[in-house]
């Protein structure tokens, strides 16, 4: 009887096996399947970034002797990394009599007040390991008269690079003053000189260049049409070997017309005629109604010239005045409107450029030949004085404070306030990154119901699989409005939007049309 009954119990023992063999799933459990890969749209995009530019003398002391250098930035790319930036753009670093560094005496060479090119290569490797990208001021247009090249070419006419310079008498033509001595580009041994020294900084890891001056590179009537294929030649001499490097052209011009050729050699241009219009009808308030149909002109305008361009929008930077100093911005509802400014470029196309110390609402201007005691005669050294730290160990301190910034909150006190301009910067970055229509592309198209105090527009974005549309309203009015609207999903704001406030909704990318 023991028998049979293991006999059974083995039998009942293999028919469980194999039916658990054959059914290595619950019933209801689904098969799993092969998932595509994510697409990494930063790889697709290379070029669409979240700047930030930094006068490196203003912004982190890391050796206590009162002037920021690199390895202050390199200690601080925690702050940079929480504000959401993936680049920076650092403005000269390379050795120079002057303060600002734009009189270049040593292409390859480091500011010694800012490090070695140790420090240099140092920051991209540590920049490179979050993600952060590094752009550097190419000042090609002139070098300083102390340059050796110049020092060379004026002591001897037979000298190799008497040539280099384009000669008015017993000295060189100056586009700018202050001993910045111009380059002539129409000695290809120039052209070389630079290329050499584009590829010395690309071969170290930097993504790119911005091109100062872009549009004095070559004077004449033919001027644009000749600097435009320059640096198609220059990009594409750098593109041989970095695919994915970028030149963006600073062409100091706000009517968009000027600029919007320079699209066929560079990258990007940075778009001074947007800035132009948020001052104008944020911070001024006049002709609200025409923010958006001024933008589109301009984008339609690059895009004739280049379908796939990608814009470098900004509402600040070295050589202007602060835009909390602006008068548009000082006066009534500062903070709601320096506030609004950014949201708007924060979801503008192409690669938003944000000025050191903005985002803590920074003020700063010009003067104009004023001694300011404990530091000498000053003009544009207040529009690049030292970040707001709130961290005596990290501050710059070599130009003294004017009181422009004593009612300005510093960024411990802005953390801590979830109100701030600081915070407001930081969760319009990471709106944009979480969202490819706002983050890439060029698309750009107005809100059909547009008036004096609503201005709206449209962002798409479809690569492959991805296909999002973003619809995007600011009020410009110091007056609350509500709204009635179809949306999916609400990333921003809501349908009752406060003065100078915003509201992102995502929208159905099949219904675009409805909405413009």
């Amino acid at each position: 009887m023991k028998k049979i009954i293991s006999i059974f119990t083995i039998i009942f023992l293999l028919i469980l096996m194999t039916a658990c063999d054959q059914n290595p799933t619950e019933p209801n459990e689904p098969t799993p399947t092969p998932t595509e890969p994510a697409i990494n749209l930063s790889e697709v995009n290379p070029t669409n970034d979240v700047y930030y530019q930094i006068f490196v003398r203003s912004f982190a002391d890391s050796n206590e002797d009162g002037i920021g250098d690199l390895n202050g930035i390199t200690e601080n790319l925690d702050y940079l990394e929480e504000l959401g930036i993936t680049a920076l753009w650092l403005l000269p670093v390379n050795p120079s009599p002057s303060y600002h560094g734009y009189s270049v005496t040593d292409y390859y060479g480091i500011e010694s007040d800012y490090g070695t090119m140790e420090d240099f290569e140092n920051l991209i490797d540590a920049a490179a390991l979050r993600n952060i990208k590094i752009v550097i001021d190419l000042v090609i247009n002139h070098t300083s008269d102390q340059h050796p090249w110049y020092q060379s070419a004026l002591a001897s006419t037979t000298s190799p690079y008497r040539n280099y310079y384009i000669w008015q008498g017993n000295t060189a033509f100056e586009s700018f003053v202050g001993g910045m001595k111009d380059l002539n580009f129409k000695n290809e041994a120039v052209i070389d000189e630079v290329k050499n020294i584009m590829d010395f900084y690309l071969e170290k890891g930097v993504h790119g260049f911005r091109v100062d001056a872009a549009k004095h590179l070559l004077e004449g009537i033919n001027a644009p049409f000749e600097n435009t294929l320059l640096l198609l030649d220059l990009n594409l001499h750098i593109k041989e070997e970095y695919p994915n490097s970028f030149i963006v052209s600073e062409v100091f011009d706000y009517n968009y017309l000027a600029y919007a050729d320079y699209y066929i050699g560079s990258d990007s241009v940075f778009n001074f005629n947007a800035a132009s219009n948020i001052w104008d009808k944020v911070g001024n308030g006049n002709s609200r109604y025409l923010l958006v149909s001024n933008l589109k002109k301009g984008y339609d305008a690059y895009r004739y010239i280049d379908p796939e361009f990608v814009d470098s929008p900004f509402i600040g930077n070295h050589d202007l005045d602060r835009l909390a100093s602006m008068g548009g911005f000082s006066i009534f509802n500062t903070k709601e409107k320096i506030t609004l400014a950014a949201r708007i470029l924060l979801t503008l196309p192409g690669s938003p450029f944000i000025y050191y110390g903005d985002e803590l609402g920074m003020k700063g201007y010009r003067y104009e030949g004023t001694n300011i005691p404990g530091y000498g005669i000053v003009y544009d050294e207040y529009r690049r004085q030292p970040f707001l730290w709130g961290n005596s160990e990290v501050q710059t301190t070599w130009l003294p404070s004017d009181g422009s910034n004593d009612d300005t909150d510093n960024l411990i006190e802005q953390r801590e306030d979830q109100d701030s301009l600081f915070n407001a910067y930081k969760e319009m970055i990471e709106i944009r990154k979480n969202n490819p229509a706002l983050m890439y592309g060029n698309d750009f198209s107005a809100y059909k119901n547009n008036n004096s105090s609503i201005q709206g527009y449209i962002r798409h974005y479809q690569y492959e699989t991805i296909n999002q549309a973003v619809l995007v309203i600011h009020n410009l009015s110091s007056d609350a409005t509500s709204i009635t609207l179809d949306y999916e999903e609400l990333l921003y704001g809501s349908l009752d939007i406060p003065a100078y406030g915003t509201l992102i909704v995502t929208i159905n990318p099949s219904e675009i049309e409805d909405y413009r």
